[in-house]
């Protein structure tokens, strides 16, 4: 077998260059191997997957751990507006302050704390909605986010059931946003409806005629049937009493009728106190549409 020639250092030279490229290649990977995955990398991954609530988990153990620095604004922003849309406002709103909080770009700082004010205000959190609203509309960064935190802070306030508070922000509103000044008084003391007086009233009526309560409140159904049942009673007791038989008349009066009665008279108050609610409810719902985008 021939050994001369250029064979033998041919062949050598291709395998120590093949070695080396195989070797570098083996160094770059354990090098990437060992680079440990930045935390926001993880924590994006679950929010992709849809699974926010594992997110929020991972996401409050870095932060624990490592610090706000251990998340990105964003990630930590997209943190927690998966938790406000999956239903858990409380545990949405720190990540989304500490988003605000960490952003450097004021105008974006403003377009979180807002978002932080709108899931306040799903939580019924109002006066901390209001205090977000309030203090963006007053140090906002440019006009735009200024006016439209005005125009939230105005929901909040129909929300909160706040008409003075509510028709006081909505006139100061500009260009002409909102509803003309007879509309606006009118929506805005039906969103000042006392709902316990209303109930008060209700148990009232129910109480001098069984039903009358419910059937002012547009209840007819509920009002013919307490009309019935607590009739039925006091036809009872009277022919009882009519025979002389007093203690079973007490009975019947005091053992099942006056139970009957009480719960007419409750459920008076009730249907009053769900008319009113929803009365109110209408109301502001007109307001929010008329003031623009609803949150």
């Amino acid at each position: 077998m021939p050994m001369g020639g250029g064979w033998i250092p041919d062949r050598l030279r291709r395998a120590c260059a093949l070695l080396g490229a195989l070797t570098a290649l083996g160094a770059a990977h354990g090098a990437f191997a060992a680079e440990p995955a930045k935390p926001d990398r993880f924590v994006g991954d679950l929010l992709r997957l849809g699974l926010g609530d594992e997110a929020g988990i991972e996401a409050r153990r870095l932060l624990l751990e490592n610090g706000p620095q251990a998340l990105a604004p964003e990630t930590t922003y997209r943190v927690g507006l998966a938790l406000a849309v999956s239903g858990k406002p409380e545990q949405a709103v720190p990540f989304l302050e500490q988003a605000a909080a960490g952003t450097t770009d004021p105008t974006r700082a403003d377009q979180i704390d807002l978002t932080t004010g709108v899931v306040l205000l799903r939580a019924r959190s109002f006066p901390h909605a209001l205090h977000v609203f309030a203090r963006v509309e007053a140090f906002g960064a440019d006009e735009a986010t200024r006016v439209f935190a005005t125009r939230l802070r105005c929901v909040a306030e129909v929300l909160a059931h706040d008409g003075a508070a509510a028709r006081a922000c909505i006139a100061g509103l500009p260009g002409g946003v909102g509803p003309p000044g007879g509309e606006l008084n009118e929506l805005v003391r039906t969103i000042e409806i006392d709902v316990h007086a209303r109930a008060i009233v209700g148990g009232v009526l129910s109480a001098v005629v069984p039903g009358l309560g419910q059937l002012t409140a547009g209840n007819p159904g509920d009002a013919a049937l307490a009309l019935l049942v607590n009739g039925g009673f006091a036809t009872a007791i009277y022919f009882l009493l009519a025979d002389g038989a007093i203690a079973d008349a007490a009975l019947v009066g005091l053992g099942l009728g006056l139970r009957y009665y009480v719960g007419n008279i409750n459920n008076g108050a009730e249907a009053w106190r769900a008319a009113a609610e929803e009365k109110r409810e209408r109301a502001s719902a007109r307001l929010i549409r008329l003031l623009g985008p609803a949150p």
